[in-house]
């Protein structure tokens, strides 16, 4: 077995040895840059996805929520949470907005001895209208379905009266020049 003392006397004819890979430290500091630039194209891409009320993403992970026009009815909102168990899902209103979250966690081992853990987790949030009365709010879960709605605020009946009829002085007609 060679050592370095036996090629010691070959390193000092060939001058300034290298190696074929790359140090340590700089392997991990260009590993560390990548993953920072992946962490800010996540959140970029994650602020962008809650600036458009999250629908797009609810596309993109398979669950489908459908909001309902305001007109009429109030806010209605029907989101896809059949993965969920209704213990794993909470609703809270804060403010104008409506925060959907569930989180569920995955224990499983097979006989080998290998293990897996699975944690996932559902956020969705939807901005309130300022006509809809968000104490009012109420969820319902039926076949893999939550439904969350709130009916319009009630407006207070305007009281009767007599609109008074102005009458505008009239207006001179404009003077027609003859250019001819």
């Amino acid at each position: 077995m060679l050592c370095r003392m036996h090629l010691l006397p070959f390193a000092t004819r060939l001058g300034t040895v290298r190696t074929l890979w790359p140090s340590a430290e700089t392997l991990f500091s260009d590993l560390q840059q990548e993953m920072e630039r992946v962490r800010e194209f996540m959140s970029g891409f994650e602020s962008l996805l809650s600036s458009q009320g999250g629908f797009a993403g609810d596309r993109a992970q398979g669950s489908v929520a459908a909001a309902a026009p305001t007109s009429g009815e109030g806010f209605s909102v029907c989101q896809d949470v059949k993965d969920f168990a209704p213990e794993q899902l909470s609703v809270k209103v804060v403010g104008r907005k409506v925060m959907l979250v569930g989180q569920k966690e995955t224990q499983s081992a097979d006989d080998k001895g290998a293990f897996s853990y699975k944690y996932e987790v559902l956020k969705r949030e939807w901005d309130v209208p300022e006509d809809v009365d968000a104490e009012a709010l109420s969820c319902s879960l039926s076949d893999g379905r939550l439904r969350i709605t709130a009916p319009r605020r009630a407006l207070p009946p305007a009281p009767e009266r007599t609109v008074p009829i102005e009458l505008a002085a009239p207006q001179p007609a404009p003077a027609v020049e003859d250019g001819a």
